[in-house]
């Protein structure tokens, strides 16, 4: 039965998408019981949730297998991101990726320790062709970890296109997921989206929380919302599934106006080239500002996402007095749960004497089309076009308030607006400052008024950085080198009973850029985890020593060339 549904579900990706039909099915990669913590597709800021995380009881060092044969054609080893890294090209076109490992098989691990140290460097890309590291389906290939950017002990699991190396949800390929819950829907927003429209009398969107009764879901205290001109809805969602607490995304939203389907989006794929604009798909303020994940059922100018499978007029409904539409909104999730909204937009003849929002902050509106440069008081700002989802409004401020920095600190832009490409802030150093050039660097300003590092290059008197973020920037500088200590060391430095070795490596502003550890002035390998500052050398991986007295060295640099090397006399 289960061959049959998964066939099924493979199929029905085919229909949908065109795939070339196969008949595939892949083991599982874990053999405990499939708990979802993170659903393919989610909705996150800057980008799409590429896989299926897999909770592992909050353990590690589970045992994960290749779901059919293949070979091993990429290995990436990192401090951040999926941490250690593994990728299996399978012979029918799939290429599975498995993030945030503690640790791969041994003849797997013992290639990448070895390549490792002949380069020197904890964190490592590999490449193979698919001879060199064949596997079979159902073979032990890794073990699951926490590495990297993880948020705790679980394991990504992504099924890929090889050719084109578009995620797929790896819901479509397996059917032991348990879920029956039907999708949670949370909320509505109404947007006006031009000068002249009006939700419920205002130039203002409109968020309404949703109640279930009769068997579907309905705003609020509110099932007639009154508009004029155009406006665009939006939808808070969410998902579980069975015996799971955790928050996921669903698979697709349909919108229909009085029974005819206008809009409609499905993420059962993606290209990792739009990941990020996401942020035109979700309501990025409202994120900013409260936390809710809205998601946007109309489609702005510049907004490139592939996942819109029915869109009319870029999903914009437009009213006149008098006018009154049923809208009814379908949420399904992965395995077909299905939920449903459903309210009435009625059209009303509100005076057109209130300004629009930018109209009354006397904004200069930047137009997406188009590149946009900006200079004053010692700042420059260029952005190049399309770097927005639609025109947004511009701000500028010079906060002289600010003694602790080089320059005052300038507010540029509004940093509840999402940018979709990098653009360079250039800031000028003043004649009074005084400090190295190697050391500037921009900062931003959190709201609590701390500096963090953007880093930056210093050229022609000026220091320039390339951000995607608008906010809070100043120049600053970093002088001071990293800490590096060792972490729960043992009496007299005697590691004879350890299997490890523990240094902790902190940077408190231009952040750790590159480090070396060496035992008697050789080379020895540390793992590096970033999100803990611990770096950790496992004794079984260093090169044979003898028993008795080594000097431990260790040597940290931040991203402004400031340095740190320790020594200590360990026992080993």
């Amino acid at each position: 039965m289960r061959s049959c549904v998964t066939l099924f579900l493979v199929f029905l990706f085919v229909a949908v998408f065109g795939q070339e039909k196969k008949d595939q099915e892949f083991l599982p990669p874990l053999k405990i019981k499939p708990v979802v913590s993170g659903s393919f597709g989610e909705v996150r800021p800057n980008h799409f949730h590429s896989g299926l995380d897999l909770a592992t009881n909050g353990k590690t060092g589970y045992r994960v297998y290749s779901p059919d044969d293949g070979f091993v054609a990429r290995i990436k080893v990192s401090p951040v991101g999926y941490g250690k890294a593994l990728y299996i090209q399978h012979p029918n076109g799939y290429t599975t990726v498995y993030g945030h490992l503690e640790r791969y098989s041994k003849r797997i691990d013992s290639l990448v320790r070895h390549r490792q140290y002949e380069k020197h460097s904890y964190a490592i890309e590999l490449f193979f062709k698919k001879d060199e590291i064949p596997v079979k389906k159902g073979e032990v290939i890794a073990y699951t970890g926490n590495s990297g950017s993880s948020g705790g002990p679980h394991l990504h699991y992504e099924i890929r296109r090889t050719a084109s190396q578009k995620p797929m949800d790896p819901l479509l390929f397996r059917s032991d997921v348990k879920d029956d819950v039907r999708p949670k829907i949370q909320g509505l927003k109404i947007y006006p989206l031009d000068s002249n429209s009006r939700v419920e009398g205002k130039h203002k969107a409109k968020y309404l929380s949703a109640v279930y009764y009769d068997k579907q879901y309905h705003p609020k205290g509110q099932n007639i919302i009154k508009v004029s001109g155009k406006v665009g809805v939006g939808i808070q969602v969410l998902d579980y599934f069975s015996d799971s607490w955790r928050k996921c995304g669903v698979r697709s939203i349909e919108l229909y106006v009085d029974s005819q389907k206008v809009f409609m989006s499905d993420v059962s794929t993606f290209s990792f080239a739009e990941t990020r604009y996401v942020n035109s798909l979700m309501d990025y303020a409202e994120k900013r500002h409260s936390g809710r994940v809205i998601q946007k059922s109309f489609v702005e100018p510049n907004n490139k996402l592939s996942i819109y499978k029915k869109l009319e007029n870029k999903g914009v409904i437009d009213l006149d007095p008098g006018d009154k539409h049923e809208i009814r909104y379908v949420v399904r999730d992965a395995t077909g749960n299905k939920s449903e909204m459903t309210f009435l937009l009625k059209g009303v003849d509100y005076p057109n004497d209130q300004p629009a929002a930018e109209e009354e902050e006397d904004m200069k509106l930047i137009s997406w089309e188009k590149p946009f440069k900006f200079e004053s008081n010692g700042v420059s700002v260029s952005i190049s076009s399309k770097s927005f989802y639609t025109d947004v409004p511009f701000y500028f401020e010079v906060d002289d308030d600010s003694s602790s920095f080089l320059t005052p600190v300038y507010v540029i832009g509004r940093d509840d607006v999402p940018v979709q490409k990098y653009f360079t802030v250039s800031i000028t150093v003043p004649d009074t400052v005084f400090v190295p050039e190697d050391k500037l660097l921009i900062a931003g300003v959190t709201s609590k008024g701390n500096p963090y590092s953007l880093g930056g290059k210093y050229e022609d008197g000026k220091v320039s950085v390339r951000t995607r973020n608008f906010g809070k920037f100043t120049l600053y500088y970093d002088t001071v080198p990293p800490v590096v200590k060792l972490y729960k060391a043992p009496s007299g430095l005697n590691y004879r009973s350890r299997k490890t070795i523990g240094v902790k490596i902190y940077d408190k502003m231009a952040g750790v850029k590159d480090y070396d550890c060496y035992i008697d002035d050789k080379w020895v390998l540390f793992e590096y985890d970033a999100k803990t500052y611990k770096l950790t050398g496992y004794k079984d991986h260093f090169p044979k020593f003898s028993g008795g007295k080594h000097k431990l060295k260790i040597v940290v640099t931040d991203g402004r060339g400031n340095r740190t090397e320790k020594e200590y006399e360990i026992v080993l």
